[in-house]
């Protein structure tokens, strides 16, 4: 039976065990970590709940199927065998499901699941920018795009407005002292 429930739970990601609680399968997508330059892949966690969930068709048709018998001994083997388990639980014996997790009981009413650590299909990725020289790329300038032989372009022109900042300035300081002289000729210190 264990072999079957096993099987179960890898097709389904999630089981219903009558009186000991409910497995369900937790995805935690890829992650990319800008500051230390790496790509985690996606994994899963299993997490178990004792709360009671109704019962499922899918597992008793799951059972018929599997041992080839009909929907109403399926559901008394499930009974059965959830049964065996609570007992087992009750007299402090850790169960076991290869590739699941191990239960065990923790005190009167509490069962403490430690799920089995899975294996790292993917590996952790170093993620760097690589940027070729001349070679066009797409840059974000504010809010349009624009190429980088653009921008090139653009960074590249002389700035004929910020090379002839003293014409204003001497335009505005001769100003000024007109001003200053024009105030003093038409109120003559006394």
């Amino acid at each position: 039976m264990f072999t079957i429930i096993q099987k179960f739970f890898a097709l389904h990601h999630h089981l219903n065990l009558p009186g000991i609680g409910s497995f369900s399968v937790e995805t935690i997508p890829a992650n990319i970590d800008f500051t230390n330059r790496n790509i985690t892949p996606a994994r899963h966690n299993i997490i178990f709940n004792n709360d009671e969930k109704p019962d499922e068709k899918k597992l008793f048709d799951f059972i018929s199927q599997e041992l080839n018998i009909d929907e109403s001994k399926a559901v008394q083997k499930l009974k059965e065998f959830s049964t065996q388990l609570q007992e087992s639980l009750n007299v402090n014996q850790p169960i076991s499901f290869r590739g699941i997790g191990t239960l065990s009981k923790q005190s009167t009413d509490a069962i403490s699941f430690q799920p089995e650590s899975a294996p790292s299909y993917y590996p952790e990725l170093i993620a760097e920018r690589v940027i070729r020289k001349n070679i066009a790329h797409t840059v974000l300038v504010g809010e349009e795009e624009k190429t980088s032989d653009e921008m090139q372009a653009v960074l590249s022109q002389p700035a004929a407005a910020n090379d002839k900042w003293w014409v204003a300035a001497i335009i505005l300081a001769a100003i000024g002292i007109a001003a200053i002289v024009a105030y003093y000729v038409m109120h003559p210190a006394n």
